[in-house]
């Protein structure tokens, strides 16, 4: 049955290829975008472009919601973007994007036909830190304690408010996607045969393809009793040395030379604790959903990606 999707953030480098994967599938796709004039662009296809601002929802945004069967909420900064940032910065960007958030659902309970679903990006950061090593997480674990995990929280919070308006809510813990762009700072040491891994390479890296984050998505959408929260992860999550030596395979260059963490720490500030410190993040619920992973192995994912030759995502993106 194909659906009305609202979807914000869809210029990402998760909402592109979404959309994309969404309006092949025969869905209507309506953008709200900062500047639709570069949605049209970026996303193009899709049945409506809708000027939006995080602080403001505009009345032609709440009609669109209206006649929305799905909400699907990407949209937020990257911490990822080559400059140092502080606890006070994350805070400010997690509380940002929950108030964007929360005029969405505050809207959506005005309505009187409203969205079936809404779907929130969240992060496999909700677990926070303090996890014995080998711990398999699942999404029963509980929240963090630490900034990464409260954050994580409130914007789970934020999106589940929607449940007070008979609406389901499904939040997507997603770890490290796996796309040509993500792939681009890794590879560059590689090239000079300076390929590593930061610290002592003990942490884990919950990685996915893109194509199965999108896979994942759809399939959630698409499934009428999906509901709570699911780890987009790949089955196997592996160590940082380990991830480090597949890509290193990969592309035919050995990786040897580990990056001291408090020289990362100095570019980027706390969000090196994300890389340094990564969880055991493991996809319970999404293999219990039924949904078949395209990429389950890191060298087939990282194959796929190396040799994308500039494609953003890959061809094949679609759910069982």
């Amino acid at each position: 049955m194909t659906q009305r999707v609202i979807a914000v953030g869809a210029t990402g480098h998760i909402g592109r290829p979404l959309c994309d994967t969404l309006i092949e599938a025969g869905h209507e796709v309506v953008v709200f975008s900062r500047d639709p004039d570069r949605a049209r662009d970026v996303v193009p296809g899709a049945a409506g472009y809708v000027a939006w601002q995080p602080d403001v929802l505009p009345e032609p945004c709440v009609r669109e919601l209206a006649s929305a069967d799905a909400v699907v909420y990407l949209a937020g900064g990257t911490l990822f973007d080559g400059k140092p940032h502080s606890q006070v910065d994350v805070e400010a960007e997690t509380n940002a994007r929950a108030f964007a958030m929360g005029r969405i659902v505050a809207a959506i309970g005005r309505l009187e036909h409203r969205p079936s679903v809404f779907v929130a990006a969240s992060s496999v950061g909700y677990y926070g830190y303090a996890v014995p090593d080998d711990t398999r997480i699942d999404e029963d674990h509980p929240v963090g304690a630490d900034w990464w995990g409260r954050g994580s929280a409130v914007i789970e919070d934020a999106a589940t408010a929607v449940r007070a308006h008979g609406v389901r809510a499904v939040l997507l813990r997603t770890g490290y996607a796996i796309t040509r762009d993500t792939l681009a700072g890794q590879l560059a040491p590689f090239q000079r045969h300076l390929g590593g891994w930061i610290g002592n390479g003990r942490g884990w890296t919950p990685w996915i393809h893109m194509a199965d984050e999108v896979g994942i998505i759809r399939h959630l959408l698409e499934d009428p009793s999906a509901d709570g929260a699911y780890n987009l992860t790949a089955p196997e999550p592996l160590r940082a040395k380990d991830f480090a030596r597949v890509l290193g395979r990969v592309v035919g260059r050995r990786a040897w030379l580990p990056t001291p963490t408090p020289l990362v720490r100095m570019g980027m500030g706390v969000v090196t604790d994300i890389l340094v410190r990564g969880q055991r993040v493991v996809p319970a619920r999404v293999s219990a959903s039924g949904y078949s992973f395209l990429f389950a192995e890191a060298e087939s994912a990282l194959r796929d990606m190396v040799g994308a030759q500039g494609r953003t995502s890959p061809k094949r993106i679609s759910s069982p």
